[in-house]
């Protein structure tokens, strides 16, 4: 029962108010849900958007595990230059593009300024052979990120004019065979390598591999 201020008679609610009200209510309740409903798939699109996002700098850029000495072991250590390349006395700087995806693999590797074919194509093959890198983040999260990488190419140090000729066995088999001993079994670098090789040349040029013994070369012997 309700009391007419005006009139003072008494007036009986027949509910539509609150029939209003439970109407009202129920319409914000909807509301609420659709808002809500539509934030999280719009934050479900930014987190997609974010992860297919290629992004070109970031907080924290991807880094080859070890750091630049690592990488810089890993190309010495695991490239193979064709004698094209070597004849052709390349001396440079090339660029290799790519992607580190948010879990550190490599991806779209593609050439973005090169020097020789043969170059060219062992630098793909050694990007694309690389273990993971860790990734690069953004707002604290892994992100893709694009990273050109620099190689330095220089055959013309290893190339001595002043060199006698090799021997038809170092020329032939004898060099091929040191660079893998060099490299693989003595873990130096591919120009240390090719010091070496010029100081095996210069004294040791009418021997064969078997009969030299590389440990005590590499010992007492000094390569500049």
């Amino acid at each position: 029962m309700k009391t007419n201020k005006t009139t003072g008679k008494n007036t009986v609610s027949n509910g539509a108010g609150s029939s209003h009200a439970f109407l009202f209510k129920r319409f914000f309740l909807i509301i609420f849900v659709l808002t809500i409903s539509a934030l999280a798939h719009a934050q479900s699109d930014t987190t997609d958007q974010q992860e297919m996002e290629i992004y070109q700098v970031v907080e924290k850029m991807p880094q080859f595990i070890g750091g630049k000495q690592a990488l810089s072991e890993y190309l010495n250590i695991n490239a193979v230059y064709s004698q094209a390349a070597k004849d052709a006395n390349v001396r440079g700087i090339m660029y290799v593009s790519f992607i580190v995806e948010p879990d550190g693999s490599i991806e779209d590797a593609t050439i973005v300024r090169g020097l020789h074919p043969d170059l060219d194509s062992v630098s793909l093959d050694l990007v694309n052979r690389m273990p993971d890198w860790i990734p690069g983040k953004q707002w604290g999260k892994p992100v893709r990120c694009q990273f050109t990488m620099p190689i330095h190419f220089d055959f013309s140090q290893s190339k001595n004019e002043s060199l006698p000729e090799m021997s038809k066995y170092w020329h032939k088999k004898g060099e091929k065979r040191f660079f893998k001993i060099c490299e693989e079994q003595y873990g130096k670098s591919r120009a240390e390598c090719d010091c070496w090789f010029n100081f095996i040349i210069w004294n040791y040029n009418d021997k064969t591999l078997n009969s030299l013994d590389l440990d005590e070369i590499f010992k007492t012997q000094k390569c500049e």
